[in-house]
């Protein structure tokens, strides 16, 4: 038996075995007399591999009884797609019995969490931009600041909350590392303390 063919493979109902590949194949066969001889003889010689490649793997999901290449069972797609339902319906099945108004009210926590956080991040950046400064130029760096955050908003609104969330962190961190500087002394003490020296 000589080396397969995209056409015999076809007669043999191998295209069916992984039909997105065999396109593959067939595209890359259709533009190879596009290239250059050179580059036409390389890439006929890896066409050839993926063809016969692909011959081979048809045949072993075929089974070697049948006597042909034909598709036995499902493609690897419908595979994956059974295996995921299955997991789903596995993991939904556990959660009912694990009791799932639980599972139902930590999702809902998470999404009022999340809507929370949306709009908490939309009244920052609609206060920020009202005490902008007015008459600023256009380097002035607060405005600068200010652009950058109306256009985050535009462009990607997850972005502009995850941001936020990072700089509420780092100003809490700052305003923590400057706590330790009074030792605890109240404000009023320290000044009276300065008043007598």
């Amino acid at each position: 038996m000589g080396e397969p063919t995209l056409a015999s493979l076809r007669a043999e109902g191998a295209d069916r075995h992984d039909p997105v590949r065999y396109r593959y194949l067939e595209v890359l066969a259709a533009r190879l007399p596009d290239q250059p001889a050179a580059v036409q003889q390389v890439l006929a010689q890896r066409l050839q591999q993926a063809v016969t490649a692909y011959a081979e793997r048809a045949r072993a999901v075929g089974g070697a009884g049948t006597g042909g290449v034909g598709v036995k069972g499902p493609s690897p797609l419908a595979e994956l797609n059974r295996e995921l339902d299955a997991r789903a319906q596995a993991d939904a099945d556990q959660v009912r019995m694990e009791g799932g108004a639980s599972a139902s009210a930590m999702k809902s926590v998470r999404e009022f969490s999340e809507v929370w956080a949306r709009i908490s991040a939309e009244q920052q950046v609609v206060k920020a931009l009202d005490r902008g400064p007015e008459n600023a130029g256009p380097l002035n760096p607060h405005k600068l600041m200010l652009r950058s955050i109306s256009l985050m908003r535009d462009v990607s609104p997850d972005y502009l909350r995850r941001f936020l969330s990072a700089m509420d962190s780092l100003l809490w961190l700052e305003q923590a590392n400057a706590r330790p500087k009074n030792l605890g002394i109240p404000p009023k003490a320290a000044r009276a303390g300065r008043a007598k020296t």
